[in-house]
């Protein structure tokens, strides 16, 4: 900036200055950015899943057994696990319709979260450059404004605001770098979801019922890694979603 540039604000005017680079703010952006992370979605569709993995226990008992450990087989928890999945197995096509609401909701909301961030880094672009701005003419006229005032001179006050809009700027990104985050789990749940749904679902359903069918050791055998596979894939989605409170991985 040169010498004979402008203020970047009336340094006569108090008001101005503790208001300077309010123009490039965005009073909601922070609530909007809350709400942008919320994981409630993504736990949904993990959630949903996770009850479709236990519907696929049904018949299983050795799948039912399987996170009850030693305590809950005494106090029939197993046999309660076992009820709840043939339950549950009755209601497959409800669970899938369900999970397909709830990944489309999380598809949407993934969309929704890449435009927030791309208009968070042009919000923080567009306070650098107010800060950048008034800094340099200050450097180029550093006694500007700095006659005491009766608690801070013009000078020192216009620091102070620089110093507000960089924890603002600060704040954003941080915030934009989280929902990258949270978009990138997101769209790795849906991947894993489109496995289950497109691939090891329907793998297993064809093992299953040929099983049943031939009551042959191999289908059962394939019927039972398929189910193996998803639950795998579950326990993986809850450990993206939250690493401690992941679904315990088939053994």
């Amino acid at each position: 900036m040169t010498q004979g540039a402008p203020p970047p604000v009336d340094l006569a005017d108090a008001l101005a200055i503790v208001r300077y680079g309010s123009d490039v703010l965005d009073e909601v952006l922070d609530a909007r950015l809350a709400d942008a992370l919320d994981h409630a979605p993504a736990a949904a569709l993990v959630s949903r899943l996770d009850q479709l993995r236990r519907a696929l226990q049904a018949g299983s008992p050795r799948a039912a057994r399987r996170g009850t450990g030693l305590l809950g087989r005494l106090l029939g928890r197993d046999v309660q696990a076992e009820a709840e999945a043939l339950q549950l197995r009755d209601q497959i096509g409800v669970l899938l319709a369900r999970a397909d609401t709830d990944a489309d909701g999380l598809r949407a909301r993934s969309a929704v979260q890449q435009a927030l961030i791309d208009e968070v880094v042009r919000a923080v672009a567009a306070i650098e450059a107010r800060t950048a701005e008034a800094r340099a003419w200050l450097d180029a006229h550093p006694d500007a404004g700095a006659v005491p005032g009766v608690v801070a001179s013009p000078h020192e006050r216009l620091l102070q605001r620089l110093a507000q809009l960089d924890t603002v700027r600060a704040s954003w990104t941080t915030g934009a770098a989280q929902l990258a985050l949270l978009r990138d789990q997101s769209l790795d749940l849906l991947a894993r979801y489109q496995r289950i749904r497109d691939v090891l679902l329907p793998a297993w359903r064809q093992h299953a019922l040929g099983a049943a069918a031939q009551a042959g050791g191999l289908r059962a055998a394939e019927a039972a890694n398929a189910h193996a596979a998803i639950e795998a894939e579950v326990a993986a989605m809850a450990g993206t979603l939250d690493p401690r409170h992941a679904t315990q991985a088939p053994e």
